[in-house]
């Protein structure tokens, strides 16, 4: 016994350093991820349960790395790295949009940019420092006791590797023994800040994972569905056919970043920067849509308004359009699809910004018009929000089909640095730092331009004879600074703590026009998800189940809070149940509630960009051999960011203002005496994502 335990004392003995390591870099990664060291310091002694089970995942990492490489020392140098960048963007994107980094954001494809873009403005002399210090300790820690074994031989690189996966799998499932259960720890899904404040960001993300998988929902069949949809008043699947009465276009606008900032009263402006937004109020239907999001997550927001289902039955920092919108889900556009209409997506962003082309196919659009299909002009670093108001008016104007509209706006998005924009014509007042200055003047110019693209849509169908309905709003407050900066500077708030904090932050402007009814205006106050079924039933266009499930819903809630907001808000936690119900039963169970309504949502003929590329002529009509030749194609729905091919092969292509496109065929494009000329667009991946017939030139010499 006595020789047994002194070989367990002189093994634990030369490697002890690696558990105060561990240790070590779980605080360093506490201090990053909450940008300040005194709070992981503080929170090391109020949580230490979550803090021993943060360092197992870290040592059970270098453990398995190490037992990979045999070697100590590069293993943590590697695992250190890792966590040190994880850590930093985690602390950089809760500054920047209140959510933490979550397991879901690595398959994010909508805001991997931005976050590149965060990443500029971080290396300050305190993070040096930060580093230094880290470093440094390690360094001693490794190089300098004595107790450090460098190498480890391939008997113990096993059992490394298999202690290291037994202790990780039993603190992750908490079996077989209930660890995380004992301490009581648990994640906190509906508030992902409070998640990482709580139990450490290594081990809020660790729970995650399992949200990367529903699991399926407690008494959920078949009967509990049809149970709660009985109740609407509307059969299973139900979904009325066409109807005589007056179809109205119908235009759905989610302004980005839209809020109106003349709310701030601490704040002088020099002129409104809304003022045809502030003259709808008095004769328009108004008011405002409790969004689920701050300063980005566009995604989730357009998903709540197409579809009905709501970000709050998700976990929070969940994108449903790269996560779960993998099959059709019916949503306005396959609703008003089946009514007669014809629906179209509009976005001046990439055509696979937050998996768009597929989640628009799903939902049942006709078209999806993206950047690659724009005209490129631009106001600041994106398109113009009046080149979206153009192609709004083009597509409700090709037919006298009725036309549902969706379209997103890109112009005001975040960044808000002076510059951005050619000129900001708004000058802001006030008693703040000439940082905020600079953001809400910038802000306060793009807001000018939304606001522009408002009125040239209304006045527009005002002359109109064609019934139209246009819903305009905001999908999340913008950005203005780290820890909500300018919203402090301008008294906006008082801190994270302010009692107002959910209606300061998370409402958005909604304005409803339209110029053929004549109902008096009311006053809005709902959540996005409510806003499909409220504009289904002013325009009088029959809706499905779910649309009358949500909207007897509204009636009793028109707002859905986070959950710890449903008591103080009257929100029914029997009707909250009904909801996520539903909402599982469209976007995870077997759809029961749809019947053979799931047949009817994918249109079969779905296409990208503004209709077929078609060529209709080329001139000169013959090549010069042995020479460049410089051509111009002329045809029908031909992109001005499209390039010209010859033999397979881009060609600097030119768009000209007739819509017209030139390019310079050389000489080596020419095979057999003839060049095959097509036009083909591609997106920011080189993908192609349309393309023309082709058109065969010979050669003459």
């Amino acid at each position: 016994m006595g020789n047994w335990w002194s070989v367990a004392k002189d093994y634990l003995k030369r490697r002890y350093v690696m558990i105060v390591l561990s240790g070590w870099l779980v605080l360093f990664m506490e201090a990053l991820s909450r940008d300040k060291v005194w709070g992981a310091m503080e929170w090391s002694v109020l949580h230490i349960p979550a803090l021993l089970l943060n360092g197992l995942f870290i040592f059970g990492a270098w453990l398995v790395l190490t037992a990979a490489t045999g070697k100590l020392r590069l293993s943590y140098w590697i695992v250190s790295a890792i966590g040190f960048v994880l850590a930093l963007i985690t602390g950089i994107k809760s500054k920047m949009l209140g959510v933490p980094l979550l397991p879901w954001d690595f398959v994010l494809t909508g805001e991997a940019s931005d976050m590149v873009e965060y990443l500029k403005n971080i290396f300050t002399f305190q993070l040096f420092a930060d580093l230094i210090v880290f470093a440094g300790v390690g360094w001693l820690l490794l190089y300098k006791t004595g107790h450090i074994v460098k190498v480890f031989h391939w008997k113990e690189r096993v059992a490394l590797a298999t202690v290291a996966v037994a202790l990780v799998l039993v603190a992750y499932s908490d079996k077989p023994l209930p660890v995380k259960s004992a301490f009581g720890i648990s994640a906190i899904n509906y508030d992902q800040s409070a998640n990482v404040d709580t139990n450490g960001w290594l081990l809020a993300t660790v729970m995650n994972l399992e949200y990367m998988s529903i699991s399926k929902l407690e008494n959920y069949d078949i009967q509990a569905v049809h149970a709660i949809v009985s109740k609407s008043g509307t059969p299973v699947g139900g979904g009325a056919g066409l109807t005589e009465e007056i179809k109205p276009n119908i235009i759905v606008v989610l302004s980005e970043s839209l809020w109106d900032p003349t709310q701030l009263k601490d704040v002088t402006f020099s002129r409104d920067p809304m003022p045809f937004y502030h003259s709808l109020m008095e004769t328009s239907t108004n008011g405002t849509l409790l969004s689920p999001q701050f300063g980005g997550g566009t995604a989730n927001v357009e998903f709540e308004v197409l579809t009905g289902n709501s970000m709050r039955l998700l976990p929070q920092g969940t994108i449903p359009y790269n996560q779960h919108i993998t099959h059709e889900v019916d949503s306005l556009a396959s609703i008003l699809a089946r009514q007669g209409y014809y629906s179209t997506a509009i976005s001046p962003f990439h055509r696979w910004y937050f998996n768009s082309d597929k989640v628009y196919e799903n939902f049942g659009f006709a078209q999806y018009i993206p950047l690659e299909f724009f005209d490129p002009v631009y106001e600041g670093p994106y398109i113009a929000d009046n080149e979206v108001a153009k192609l709004i008016i083009r597509q409700t104007g090709k037919s006298k089909q009725p036309q549902f509209v969706f379209a997103n706006t890109m112009e005001n998005h975040f960044h808000y640095y002076p510059g951005k924009f050619a000129e900001n014509t708004i000058q802001v007042e006030g008693d703040f730092s000439s940082d905020t200055r600079g953001m809400l003047e910038t802000y306060a110019q793009g807001a000018q331009d939304a606001d522009n693209m408002l009125r040239t849509l209304v006045e527009h169908y005002r002359e109109q004879s064609e019934p139209t309905m246009i819903v305009f709003f905001g999908d999340h407050l913008p950005y203005l600074g780290d820890d909500y900066k300018a919203y402090r500077d301008a008294k906006w708030i008082t801190g994270d703590n302010d009692p107002n904090f959910l209606d300061k932050m998370y409402r958005t402007p909604v304005v409803v026009w339209n110029n053929y009814l004549s109902e008096p205006k009311e006053k809005l106050d709902m959540s996005p998800a409510f806003l499909g079924p409220y504009v289904l039933n002013k325009a009088n266009i029959p809706g499905t189940y779910y649309t009358q499930f949500l909207s007897d819903l509204y009636k009793r809630s028109p707002v859905i809070p986070p959950k710890n907001y449903y008591a103080r808000m009257k929100v029914s936690e029997m009707d909250m149940k009904q909801y996520e119900m539903l909402q599982y039963d469209i976007l995870f169970g077997d759809r029961y509630a749809y019947g053979d309504l799931k047949n009817k949502i994918v249109n079969p003929d779905y296409f990208l960009g503004l209709g077929p590329i078609e060529i209709d002529r080329v001139t000169p009509d013959a090549l010069k051999k042995g020479s460049e030749t410089e051509i111009t194609v002329t045809g029908q729905n031909i992109p001005a960011l499209a390039k010209v091919f010859a033999a397979g092969k881009a060609l600097e292509t030119r768009s000209n203002p007739e819509g017209t496109l030139s390019a310079k065929v050389p000489p080596e494009a020419l095979k057999g005496g003839k060049s095959v000329i097509q036009v083909k667009v591609l997106d920011s991946k080189n993908i192609v994502v349309g393309q023309s017939n082709t058109v065969t030139l010979q050669v003459y010499k």
